[in-house]
């Protein structure tokens, strides 16, 4: 709940915003890049990166109770104010990045699936300039509130559109199990665990949650939410189309969205989805384009960081163009992922080492 008085909030806004970074991926190109590694156990793949996420958290949940403090005020605190400056810089590039990489995989998305005739220009600016970076700039606490009431009504949707197809699901093409083998589902796991870095990014905002215990609340529960909604949707998607099939089905979640069937009502809600997936996706990129003011204002000690959102937003728009085809922007964030996913890890390790070096060395 948001008090205006302080304009924090607390743990139900905190696991909105956790929920649409991380949970509406399943709508982009994220689950081809799995799909891809871990054919019919790519499933068991958010499992094992959640595992590897959830660790470094907890190493940095008490860090941040006891400096009572975000994530790039802890690394100014135990590292100085160089090593500070080089984590919040390498922070912000790893969001910004993904901020110009998603946005255009978005754009593709709408022209490819619902709108063919759209230019690219057109729909980056409007998407971008004309919706996220407004949102972005009302602030956190208020994408908190309206991630509260949009992220749950998204939540309903997801369960409701594996119901609607489960009739066309079959657990037999869930075979082998182990898909490609143990190893290389753990190896290919690690290697694209950056996709649940967004947990590692919302310590960020820590000082704008009221307390620690939200904190800890609303950033667990958003979390394992959003890992079980990934494992869900992996599993049915090659439940629905077969593996064979679905590793060249560009975005599985729309057509997905085709295929449910509520009576006659298959275009209505087909429209449904379509609305609601806007809403999650422009809620989603407003909280990226939020932190990556926020963490270039930190970089720049820039206190009136909200002025960084224009010039971002316009940047993000004049990168997003640079990609000729949708499979440069596939490519570009496989090396994103696989770049940041080691960093995400061992990032949290470091600072706790730290911290516990330097408590041994005043005793």
């Amino acid at each position: 709940m948001i008090k205006v008085s302080d304009r924090k909030f607390g743990s139900r806004e905190l696991f909105a915003i956790v929920y649409l970074s991380i949970g509406i991926k399943v709508t982009d190109t994220t689950p081809n890049l799995l799909l891809n590694i871990g054919s019919t156990a790519s499933w068991a793949m958010p499992i094992i990166s959640g595992i590897a996420l959830i660790v470094p958290l907890l190493l940095l949940l008490p860090l941040m109770k006891k400096y009572e403090t975000g994530l790039v005020e802890i690394s100014y605190e135990l590292t100085g104010k160089f090593f500070g400056n080089l984590i919040a810089l390498v922070l912000f590039l790893i969001i910004f990045s993904g901020t110009v990489i998603n946005s255009r995989s978005y754009v593709d998305i709408v022209i490819t699936m619902y709108y063919p005739d759209t230019p690219v220009f057109a729909l980056l600016f409007l998407f971008i300039l004309g919706t996220t970076c407004y949102i972005a700039y009302l602030g956190i606490d208020n994408i908190g509130r309206a991630s509260w009431v949009v992220g749950p009504i998204i939540l309903v949707l997801s369960l409701l559109l594996i119901v609607f197809v489960s009739k066309n699901l079959d657990l037999e093409v869930l075979y082998p199990i182990a898909g490609p083998g143990v190893m290389p589902l753990i190896k290919g796991s690690l290697g694209y665990s950056s996709f649940f870095g967004d947990i590692i990014m919302v310590t960020v905002i820590y000082s704008h949650v009221r307390s620690f215990e939200s904190f800890r609340t609303g950033a667990l529960w958003g979390f394992g939410i959003s890992s079980v909604k990934m494992v869900l949707y992996l599993a049915t998607f090659v439940m629905l189309f077969d593996y064979s099939s679905v590793e060249n089905i560009a975005f599985p979640y729309h057509h997905m969205t085709r295929l449910a069937m509520v009576g006659s009502l298959a275009n209505h809600i087909e429209a449904v989805f379509l609305a609601m997936w806007f809403l999650g996706a422009a809620l989603h990129f407003a909280i990226y384009l939020y932190l990556s003011a926020l963490l270039l204002g930190k970089f720049l000690h820039f206190k009136q960081f909200k002025r960084l959102l224009l010039p971002l937003s316009g940047l993000t728009v004049m990168l997003g163009l640079l990609q000729d085809n949708f499979f440069q922007g596939v490519e570009a964030r496989k090396l994103l992922l696989q770049s940041s996913s080691g960093f995400f890890i061992l990032l949290p390790f470091f600072l706790w080492g730290l911290d516990r070096v330097k408590g041994r060395g005043k005793k």
